[in-house]
């Protein structure tokens, strides 16, 4: 302290100086994030949020930082500890290891110092620079095989931070249904129904030319909704997933599988989302669910004549069981 200031005024200034300090840690920054977005979560995810960012962010030398002093190499270091940790906490017990609350929490952090730029704490977001496989070994899946559950949850965990927000609910959408990519991408607003809980995909739509009645379980009218909330439908033929460029037209067929590649299912890792629907089968079957409610649920006719008598309700009953079931599933796998 210089002699000529006076020691009050010194106290005074180093206060100052720890507030400030205070107010732009990364942690203060966090707070601010989840204050701004309360209101708009659902309570699990508000929860989870909270959950991860304090055990993993609060006492962290991360959560002390300056937010403008925050590197690339401070948020990869991180994260690469979560993945690679094999203490897995109470709360934690449905996880088959730790990458997939690496994977979640990258996505946490990657909006907060998006919302530090608008704010202008920072010039620039470290997270951005990181990929989900940049710091999760993901598991290597092979073209349109059932994946494991292990598998499946580092699938869903990639979902939620690729892409638009409506390319991951169409993905999520495809796992949800156990429809065709093609059937998913068509689909219009007039076919769906949410207060019966159904999707009436016409014949014209379906590879074997048969109406098709798809069960929707909470979850996958919860995406439904979040859906008509991005797009605004006006009418019965505006479509789920309508083309960035032209509404009048689907979303293109190349988009969904981009979007895999985009999060690192490519090359050795290589996943197809038709894949969602071989691991379905392979989840009912493992159930105990009938062959034939199966078989009825992906759409699938037998060739010989008495079967091909189709009826569109066959096995409904059964069917609306085996979709809440796999909605909660994945839910489980989510959490």
């Amino acid at each position: 302290m210089s002699s000529s200031v006076h020691p009050k005024a010194y106290e005074k200034q180093l206060q100052l100086q720890t507030i400030t300090h205070n107010k732009n840690t990364f942690w203060a920054v966090c707070e601010d994030w989840i204050e701004d977005n309360r209101d708009r979560w659902s309570e699990d995810y508000c929860g989870q949020a909270i959950r991860f960012l304090t055990r993993y962010v609060k006492d962290s030398p991360l959560g002390k930082m300056p937010v403008r002093d925050i590197k690339v190499a401070h948020v990869y270091d991180l994260l690469q500890s979560i993945a690679k940790r094999k203490v897995i906490a109470r709360n934690e017990r449905k996880a088959e290891g730790t990458p997939h609350i690496a994977t979640r929490l990258r996505q946490h952090l990657d909006a907060i110092f998006r919302r530090a730029i608008i704010s202008g704490r920072v010039d620039a977001n470290p997270v951005a620079a990181l990929k989900p496989s940049d710091v999760v070994t993901l598991p290597p899946p092979r073209h349109n095989r059932a994946l494991e559950a292990n598998e499946l949850k580092h699938v869903l965990a990639a979902f939620s931070v690729t892409g638009t927000e409506l390319i991951r609910l169409v993905m999520r959408l495809l796992f949800l249904t156990s429809v065709r990519t093609v059937e998913s991408r068509g689909a219009t607003w007039g076919e769906i129904d949410l207060e019966s809980a159904i999707w009436v995909i016409p014949g014209e739509r379906m590879k074997m030319e048969r109406p098709h009645v798809v069960p929707l379980s909470p979850q996958t009218i919860e995406i439904l909704e979040k859906i008509r909330e991005i797009t605004r439908p006006k009418g019965a033929d505006d479509y789920l997933f309508p083309n960035v460029r032209d509404k009048s037209r689907p979303m293109a067929a190349t988009t969904i599988n981009a979007a895999l590649v985009g999060a690192g299912f490519n090359h050795e890792r290589l996943f197809r989302a038709h894949g969602a629907r071989g691991t379905f089968s392979t989840w009912a079957h493992e159930q105990g669910f009938a062959p034939l409610a199966i078989e009825r649920q992906l759409a699938h006719v037998e060739k010989n004549r008495v079967s091909r008598a189709y009826n569109k309700a066959e096995f409904f009953p059964e069917r609306q069981k085996m979709m809440q079931d796999w909605g909660h599933y994945l839910e489980s796998l989510s959490d």
